[in-house]
């Protein structure tokens, strides 16, 4: 209902939303340059906040409606669990602060400037084609929220900055949009794939990049790039060795293999976690970094 100053609303009015697989941000109110919204996720998402270098002068408020989130402090080291009731906010922010639901939540996000269509158009298009490449191949249902979530915490473990873990997250998610332009016929082939069929499916990191680098306040393009390559000279596309590989990407190869390794495939059968933590211990130092192995199995350990 509305007259001349007041607007009043029911609980299920809102003005525009933004639907993802695992969160749904509804813009309720906007005036003035200020937008308020509702943010809902799904337990065990990674989120970031990020300066913006646009506008240095945002300020984003969040209260806990529902649900308990944890913080990643500075020093990558120590979480902190906020509840219902709870809030924070930023302004004049100077790096990426990193925060994770541990059970479903619903923040009330209160923006000082409008950033609702942009935050909307920039996720709800890759999240998107995530979903698509997940039709496309059944067998990758829910891969790049594992492959994220064993990254993040292989990264806190390694004791990452929590600017160099938000990177590490974005990457994660979004490593396997490439997969898009694989036909069908081959990302769900029963069997070995030919040389040529190989070639192709090689190519998907040059495009997942391509996506991610479209995201305009921060750059995880070469992390995506390289999640394919391996320290001897084996992966792919560029057959990069050693320290030519980024940290991040040296992290999400283990994160990602474990994952491929103890799910079903179309061309085979999972193995058991107890396989292929050997298989990738065994590989330690020659396609994966001792360092990051190390890491994965305390993870592994600790859970």
């Amino acid at each position: 209902m509305k007259q001349t100053g007041l607007i009043l609303q029911t609980g299920t009015d809102y003005l525009d939303k933004v639907t993802l697989k695992t969160s749904e941000l509804r813009l309720l109110a906007s005036g003035d340059g200020i937008e308020i919204m509702t943010h809902e996720l799904e337990k065990g998402i990674t989120f970031d906040i990020y300066p913006d270098e646009a506008n240095p002068s945002l300020m984003e408020f969040f209260y806990i409606i529902e649900g308990e989130l944890e913080y990643l402090t500075k020093d990558s080291k120590e979480f902190i669990k906020l509840t219902k009731g709870d809030y924070f906010y930023t302004k004049e922010l100077k790096e990426p602060c990193v925060f994770r639901t541990l059970s479903k939540t619903k923040l009330l996000y209160i923006s000082s400037q409008p950033i609702f269509h942009y935050i909307g158009e920039s996720y709800a298009k890759l999240h998107l084609i995530n979903e698509e490449i997940t039709k496309k191949d059944p067998y990758t249902k829910g891969h790049s929220e594992r492959v994220q979530d064993l990254s993040v915490k292989i990264g806190v473990e390694m004791g990452l900055s929590r600017d160099r873990i938000a990177k590490l997250a974005i990457a994660a998610l979004f490593h396997d949009l490439g997969k898009i332009f694989i036909s069908d016929d081959i990302l769900g082939k029963p069997y070995k794939l030919t040389s040529d069929e190989y070639e192709i499916v090689k190519h998907h990191p040059i495009e997942s990049a391509k996506y991610v680098n479209a995201i305009k306040y921060i750059d995880v393009g070469d992390i995506v790039l390289q999640h394919h390559e391996r320290l001897d000279g084996s992966g792919y596309p560029y057959g990069l060795k050693g320290d030519e590989i980024c940290l991040e990407a040296r992290i999400i190869a283990v994160a990602d293999t474990f994952d491929a390794m103890t799910s079903d495939r179309a061309y085979r059968n999972r193995l058991s976690k107890e396989q292929a933590i050997q298989e990738i211990v065994s590989l330690a130092g020659k396609l994966y970094d001792k360092d990051v192995v190390d890491a994965f199995l305390r993870v592994i350990n600790n859970e």
